[in-house]
């Protein structure tokens, strides 16, 4: 029984400290993104495709709300 009870004992804390390792990663992980600087150009680029994709948004959003235009029309000005 003290063979068995000593088996379990080192079981349990290799687990543990697998599992504690393994979320220690993922803590670090987690971390180096949340530090990582981005890069002035990559930002600026980003801004653009967001100004550019908010202004076609509003645009199908004109024609889909907007009854009094021929739809076939206005996609077809596009």
């Amino acid at each position: 029984m003290d063979k068995e009870l000593i088996i379990m004992v080192v079981m349990i804390v290799f687990i543990a400290s697998v599992t504690f390792t393994e979320g220690l990663k993922q803590y670090l992980r987690l971390c180096k993104v949340n530090r990582s600087d981005i890069n002035q150009d990559e930002l600026a680029l980003l801004r653009k495709q967001n100004r550019h994709l908010e202004e076609r948004v509003q645009t199908l959003e004109k024609i889909v709300t907007d009854g009094s235009h021929d739809l076939k029309r206005e996609i077809n000005a596009l």
